[in-house]
């Protein structure tokens, strides 16, 4: 689930007849990137408190704009602010005391100042406390109060807030599981480019249930919006939609394209078929140069896949100068991760000294936990 909202409100224009001049001239230097002038006008307006002045203030020391960033003097100001009604600093200072930034963090008091600018209609303030009551931050956990603030946000159009309501609708946990109102919430949050209920959506069609009909087209719009947005899972789906052609005709261009955006997201499953793809030239130019880069990749960070792949290739010297040592560094690694055919062919290499000392009673091993699996020398796979 989404956590809190964090963001500030930029600048609030200042409109007070007594000081327009200071006014536009402070919103003008502001406009061109002078935070020196701005703050220099804006600062004896704050003085002699002006609420709005005040919180412009607080923001530069909260950015650290034209001013040395200081947390403490930004919530002076946010504070001086919030006291006057301000809305938008009584939405910050919430998120300073629930960061924890330039003062301890504390729940309730966060818990407090959203509740102040949630009751003045701050859409970011009501997400807040939906979250805060749901998770029981500050105070109880309280499913009832959630769902009324993350209502009212939703309302308002937060998507993250749709977001949350389509989950607690779906799970069904201390409210009566509605899968209609999931789906409702998650549609309004996935129009609005929520990536979160795009990929929900993308899921709900791919595999279809009693209440929507499987859609792999309607499926694959939701995957690709997510996927665009820099979603992983989406990315991985619509990579192995193509690659298997489920639903639809096979593209393996397509399917690398979107291993290769999960690739670089460091998603170690699509480093490893990213690899497989350079191996055998489907979508892309057979490259066992890419295909070893992709493999190390993921291979360091442990997936067996990947390890054992490259024990194959160093065994069979395929893009790389032949090393049975290397290989079988390669295949221990995935073997110790259970993988059967790294474990079978462990066990190859260690009944015919093949970058190891022969030795039978390692080879019994290795081919017991492979479960019988042989692995012949004509016969050797990628996977």
């Amino acid at each position: 689930m989404k956590n809190i909202s964090k963001f500030l409100i930029t600048f609030i224009l200042l409109s007070q007849p007594a000081h327009a001049n200071d006014v536009e001239e402070g919103l003008k230097a502001l406009k061109r990137g002078d935070y020196k002038t701005a703050f220099k006008k804006w600062k004896p307006m704050a003085e002699k408190g002006n609420s709005n002045a005040q919180f412009n203030l607080g923001l530069m020391y909260d950015r650290g704009d034209g001013v040395g960033q200081s947390f403490s003097k930004a919530i002076k100001w946010y504070r001086f602010a919030a006291k006057q009604k301000n809305v938008g600093a009584q939405f910050n200072l919430g998120l300073m005391y629930y960061n924890g930034e330039g003062v301890g963090k504390n729940y309730e008091k966060a818990l407090k100042w959203f509740l102040y600018a949630a009751a003045q209609g701050n859409i970011g303030a009501q997400y807040n406390l939906g979250w805060m009551f749901e998770k029981g931050e500050g105070t109880k956990p309280n499913h009832k109060r959630a769902i009324k603030w993350y209502r009212l946000a939703a309302k308002n159009g937060n998507s993250l807030a749709q977001y949350n309501l389509g989950l607690i609708y779906e799970k069904g946990e201390r409210i009566r599981r509605n899968f209609a109102k999931a789906f409702k919430w998650y549609l309004k949050a996935g129009n609005l480019g929520n990536a979160e209920a795009q990929l929900k959506l993308a899921q709900i069609y791919d595999r279809g249930n009693d209440n929507v009909k499987k859609d792999i087209k309607k499926a694959i719009k939701w995957y690709v919006s997510s996927a665009k947005q820099g979603k992983v899972q989406a990315q991985l789906r619509l990579a192995k939609i193509y690659e298997k052609g489920s639903w639809i005709e096979k593209n393996f261009y397509h399917a690398v394209k979107w291993y290769k955006a999960a690739a670089d997201k460091g998603s170690l499953e699509a480093q490893s078929r990213l690899g497989l793809h350079y191996i055998h030239g489907k979508g892309v130019k057979k490259n066992f140069t890419k295909a070893i880069y992709w493999f190390h990749k993921a291979a360091k960070r442990g997936d067996p896949k990947a390890q054992y792949n490259l024990g194959l290739l160093y065994e069979k010297g395929d893009g790389v100068s032949k090393n049975l040592r290397k290989a079988v560094k390669w295949y221990l690694m995935a073997a110790e991760q259970d993988h059967k055919k790294a474990q079978a062919n462990l066990g190859w290499m260690y009944v015919n000294g093949m970058g190891v000392k022969e030795d039978f009673d390692a080879a019994a091993k290795w081919y017991k936990r492979s479960e019988g699996l042989r692995k012949y020398s004509n016969k050797k796979h990628f996977n």
